[in-house]
């Protein structure tokens, strides 16, 4: 897919421009709107804490807050405070592909699994209801994803492209981006599940990766991502049972499938984010201003 040519698209406005490379990081405003969330959280919780004798059973009465239907609608309404519904629906669109690549692998491999959930400013999620059997089946399940995650992000980049609508190139940069850092090796990432069908020493260099980016772009997910993966890091230094043992083993073909799939998928996403944002750097936004003076203030 070329590059747009400058003339193509008329100018940005503000709500088009993808919230990460915003001038107001996509951080700093969760932050401003999460500050009074959190307060008011903070006395809900107190009063809870008393009157919970009350709460809990009616809790049994509002099961939609926790299915996947509630937890999208809650979401998108987060987003569309934040940088306006359309934005809003589209990111989270793209999010409920991503995780539904996941169910359908896990489905195809015969696993259970929940409806996917969504959980503002963390992403979304599918539970499995039973562990993978093999390295062979966590990979594909993990890999399910980003593939059709990354699908999504080309449609939506096509329309952009042919319908010469900015705001689809900004959501398809960013659905790339995610599904780009969503692969890095380390942890329960979906590359830290794949990494289980290659070499679980991946995660070394994925630990350092990820260290890399919460030391110069720091916030609480990535932390948060670095220190749930520490379990799986110091595992690699202990003698393996003869299940885990039978756990990681693969076949020649199955490895190098898998290997074909995972670094065929990152060189497809770099290639993607670098069109998308030379698409959009013809719009005025520029990796090391966030975006032009002309657009967001």
């Amino acid at each position: 897919m070329p590059p747009a040519e400058p003339n193509q698209f008329t100018a940005l406005r503000p709500e088009e421009v993808p919230p990460l490379l915003r001038r107001e990081s996509f951080w700093s405003k969760a932050r401003k709107f999460l500050g009074p969330i959190a307060v008011v959280g903070i006395i809900a919780l107190k009063f809870f804490g008393k009157l919970k004798f009350i709460f809990l059973p009616l809790l049994k009465f509002f099961p939609v807050i926790l299915k996947s239907g509630g937890s999208m609608i809650f979401m998108i309404w987060v987003y569309a405070m934040l940088w306006g519904w359309k934005w809003g629906v589209g990111f989270v669109v793209l999010l409920l592909l991503h995780e539904c690549g996941h169910l359908v692998a896990a489905k195809r491999f015969g696993l259970k699994v929940s409806a996917p959930m969504f959980i503002p400013f963390m992403g979304a999620f599918i539970a499995l209801k039973e562990a993978p059997r093999n390295a062979w089946i966590e990979a594909g399940v993990g890999i399910g994803g980003p593939i059709l995650g990354s699908a999504a992000a080309l449609v939506c980049h096509a329309i952009g492209y042919g319908f010469h609508a900015p705001l689809f190139i900004g959501l398809a940069w960013t659905a790339y981006f995610l599904n780009l850092f969503n692969l890095t090796p380390v942890g329960m990432l979906d590359g830290g599940r794949i990494a289980t069908a290659l070499s679980p020493w991946l995660w070394v260099p994925g630990l350092a990766v990820l260290g890399w980016m919460g030391w110069t772009h720091p916030n609480f997910i990535i932390w948060l991502v670095l220190l749930m993966s520490l379990p799986r890091i110091f595992s690699l230094f202990r003698k393996r049972t003869e299940e885990e043992q039978r756990f990681y083993e693969v076949t020649p073909t199955q490895r190098w499938t898998m290997a074909a799939m995972y670094f065929g998928l990152i060189a497809a996403l770099v290639f993607g984010m670098h069109v998308a944002l030379e698409q959009l750097e013809a719009q005025g936004i520029h990796p090391g201003t966030r975006t032009s003076s002309t657009l967001v203030q």
